[in-house]
């Protein structure tokens, strides 16, 4: 092969493998001093972290359930890097927050404060820190992104405190028989609550016998088996979740819904004689109301759509 062929072959090798991409590394991490180009996770009070961060076995940390964000419902994330004074990216999955400082009295960030991604530099020693606080217990991944290299840590979040008092069911009860109450407890978070003390109150008719609800692990509720009084009426029904709440609180997530107020109908069960009754009334109610032509219209459409299925038309 002639020198000219050599040369032209070499070029288009070079120019080839620059196009060949090379494949993003990621940056050590851990809860211990890193060195080079790493991520170091630590609190301000240097207590123990459970977890290593990994997809098998992230980092585990209660959500700040208080309101504000400290050193105990949070992670430090400190960047180290040889690159100086350059761009990188922090962002977050699954309800992880983000913020570039804990709270003070300056930044007055609360639980409710942070958002899903971050913009930091590094400065002029190659350094930057942020802080990361989980607010749900489904496990998420927090992705930096630094001159081309991806690390991925991952958090999740242990259940807060009882605070919101949700979807209340409330029963038909007949005299001197039961029904139950049910109802859904979460933290300040929307996270499920599986242990509470939710206080029941019933007023009204027939001197009724009132139960607190506790939780069931197999309806993932909470539950109560309450007892109507001996005569038909109407029992109100007062339940009361007991709660810790304090300005910090409120101020990061509003008034706790704690209580719930509801009406329960007690009557006797209906006999096969009244259910007859009902039905032949709402028969000729029908009948009344619907006439030969409009059924006839009606059935038509059905009949075309249901060749199948058809209803016979009134004579």
């Amino acid at each position: 092969m002639s020198k000219k062929l050599i040369a032209v072959a070499s070029a288009a090798a070079l120019a080839l493998s620059a196009l060949v991409a090379v494949p993003a590394s990621a940056m050590p991490f851990g809860t211990g001093a890193q060195t080079g180009n790493s991520v170091t996770v630590t609190d301000s009070s240097n207590r123990s972290i459970a977890g290593s961060g990994t997809i098998s076995n992230p980092y585990t940390v209660k959500v700040p359930e208080e309101g504000i964000v400290t050193s105990m419902t949070a992670l430090r994330f400190n960047v180290s890097s040889d690159v100086k004074s350059r761009a990188f990216t922090v962002t977050s999955t699954s309800g992880i927050k983000l913020l570039d400082a804990f709270g003070d009295s300056t930044n007055k960030y609360t639980a409710a404060s942070g958002a899903a991604s971050l913009a930091l530099t590094t400065n002029a020693t190659g350094q930057a820190e942020f802080v990361a606080f989980p607010t749900s217990t489904t496990k998420g991944v927090i992705t930096i992104t630094l001159d081309g290299d991806v690390t991925q840590i991952y958090v999740t979040g242990t259940v807060g405190a009882p605070y919101d008092l949700t979807t209340v069911v409330y029963p038909s009860m007949e005299p001197s028989k039961t029904g139950v109450i049910t109802a859904i407890v979460n933290d300040a978070f929307g996270n499920p609550v599986t242990s509470a003390t939710v206080t029941t109150t019933l007023v009204g008719t027939g001197n009724p016998v009132a139960a607190n609800l506790v939780y069931s692990s197999t309806t993932k509720r909470f539950e109560g088996t309450q007892t109507a009084g001996s005569s038909a009426g109407t029992l109100a029904v007062g339940l009361t979740l007991a709660v810790s709440e304090d300005a910090s609180r409120k101020a990061a997530f509003g008034d706790p819904e704690k209580t719930a107020f509801g009406l329960i109908q007690v009557a006797a069960a209906k006999t096969t004689d009244m259910l007859k009754a009902e039905i032949v009334a709402l028969q000729a109610q029908l009948a009344a109301s619907t006439t030969k032509a409009k059924f006839n219209k009606l059935a038509k459409r059905w009949n075309k759509k249901n060749p199948n299925n058809k209803v016979p038309l009134l004579k």
